[in-house]
């Protein structure tokens, strides 16, 4: 009995080219799109990230875990951001405010300061108070910076009664009402965004040259704790 003959056939040369040919126009198209919608979706998810941050360090002020807190930002164009919170218990807030040796009552310039304070002004300090650690909230990210080099600080109470900040977001003693953040990539190399003197007027980003502004977002907050966010719109020149 004959063997039945098997029908084994390769690609041609031209089918292979043929593929390759698609397969390099889908990539393309696809590539710079999906590079695209990644970094803004960085920007968006690290704008998120520290909207969270904030409406959960302000909680912690309507719960009554801590009277006073404090976010402390650092942005350097070589590490990204990082941000760390630090609280004061209603006691140990009353008793401070109520002795005229504390820091508290020097005067209001340092009741925010990003330089170090008395280490026992901070109750989140406490060593053999573990529970507070848990309301404790740290950000740490590389791929996106802060309007500004450098650190600064921000500091509320419960009920908005206290309003404080320090470094480069503060105007004399009383914070700007936004908090920039821009990818830390090419694109966004020549964006700039400097503070107006109305804190509560939204910046409209400038560029120098080609590679700027392509990816902000803006993280908004009030002494109540009303804190939203917003994206660039770089084709509309808009904020949403």
């Amino acid at each position: 009995m004959l063997e039945q003959e098997k029908n084994n056939k390769g690609f041609s040369l031209l089918e292979i080219i043929v593929v390759l040919a698609i397969v390099g126009a889908l990539a393309g198209v696809g590539i710079p799109n999906f590079t695209k919608w990644n970094n803004g979706r960085a920007v968006t998810n690290a704008t998120e990230q520290v909207a969270s941050l904030l409406r959960n360090i302000h909680a912690t002020t309507e719960r009554g875990t801590f009277a006073y807190v404090q976010a402390l930002f650092e942005s350097d164009d070589n590490n990204g951001i990082s941000i760390q919170t630090k609280g004061v218990t209603m006691d140990n807030f009353t008793y401070k405010m109520n002795d005229p040796n504390d820091i508290w009552n020097v005067s209001s310039e340092t009741r925010c300061s990003i330089m170090e304070m008395d280490p026992e002004f901070w109750t989140t300090g406490d060593a053999d108070r573990p529970e507070l650690q848990a309301s404790i909230y740290n950000i740490q990210r590389s791929d996106v910076v802060f309007n500004f080099q450098g650190e600064a600080s921000l500091c509320f109470s419960r009920n908005g009664k206290f309003f404080y900040a320090d470094g480069e977001i503060g105007l004399d003693d009383q914070p700007e009402n936004y908090l920039y953040i821009l990818l830390k990539k090419e694109e966004n190399l020549m964006c700039e965004i400097d503070y107006v003197a109305d804190p509560e007027e939204r910046v409209i980003p400038s560029s120098n040259g080609d590679n700027g502004c392509k990816y902000v977002g803006a993280v908004k907050w009030t002494r109540f704790g009303e804190i939203d966010t917003f994206k660039w719109n770089e084709t509309l020149q808009e904020w949403k």
